[in-house]
């Protein structure tokens, strides 16, 4: 619905500076729990220079691609996060492997109708978006040493109003006018749109996924959010009357299969072994 409204770049950079704006207001609660002022924005700047990019390469890569391949290819950063992770010395446990497997499997079935998916011809919008995969997966990996270092809601506000800067300049760039070019305010539903997504999944679902990493590793977190496709098809299904057959069903249980074995196998096993 947004779509009908803004510019992907628009709508993007400016849910982000929204968000980061609502956030501001807990501010006063946390602002003498930053110590190391230069380490906080190194971090924090960083962060929105993935999460940025990540919905940058994203959003290009849709422009020359099909959704059907999107959702595929952009389903990848949840193997890139523990492969990223082996390079700075994290080894998850056999288990996240089976879970990944499971995930990617589930995905397929959940969000690829039969023949859709053309391997045999990527094209230049499939490699945005797996670049958009791998910004993601760096963006989950410093994310959980980041909000171990500082506090949450300062560290949140840091990174959206980074990426929220960062894809305006993007979005200058390649848009140029037209960027500045707002739609008709006085149809409040594209307000309404803007600020659902500035509030409930800038503001409510990324720092939720903030605190969610201070407690759980990397590459578990990655596969717990692979839930997002299960969660898409059904408010697909109960908001839009989207159709669910039974294939949607078995990829939706691959998914929950995956996510129950890599959180309860090694725990299992530690059991067992003691």
């Amino acid at each position: 619905i947004a779509m009908d409204y803004w510019s992907p770049f628009q709508f993007t950079s400016f849910r982000f500076i929204i968000g980061a704006a609502f956030l501001s207001l807990l501010i006063p609660k946390f602002q003498n729990s930053v110590e190391n002022k230069r380490e906080f924005f190194l971090f924090g700047v960083s962060l929105g220079f993935f999460l940025g990019f990540a919905a940058f390469f994203q959003q290009l890569g849709i422009v020359f691609t099909t959704a059907t391949n999107a959702g595929f290819f952009t389903s990848l950063y949840v193997p890139m996060v523990p492969f990223i992770g082996l390079f700075i010395g994290l080894f998850p446990h056999w288990s996240i492997w089976i879970g990944i497997v499971l995930c990617l499997i589930g995905s397929i079935f959940l969000g690829i109708p039969v023949g859709e998916f053309k391997l045999d011809n990527i094209n230049v919008g499939d490699l945005w978006v797996i670049l958009g995969a791998f910004f993601w997966a760096c963006h989950v990996q410093l994310l959980a040493e980041s909000v171990k270092r500082f506090p949450i809601i300062i560290l949140a506000v840091c990174q959206f109003l980074s990426a929220g800067i960062i894809l305006g300049l993007v979005g200058i760039f390649y848009e140029g006018g037209n960027f500045i070019v707002l739609p008709n305010l006085n149809d409040h539903l594209s307000l309404v749109t803007l600020l659902y997504c500035s509030v409930g999944s800038v503001c409510i679902a990324f720092v939720l996924q903030m605190i969610g990493q201070r407690f759980s590793p990397p590459s578990q977190a990655a596969i717990v959010m692979s839930m997002e496709a299960v969660f898409a098809a059904f408010f697909g299904w109960l908001i839009l009357a989207e159709f669910l057959n039974l294939r949607s069903f078995f990829g939706a249980s691959f998914i929950l299969f995956g996510i129950l074995v890599s959180q309860l196998a090694p725990n299992y096993l530690k059991k067992i072994q003691n």
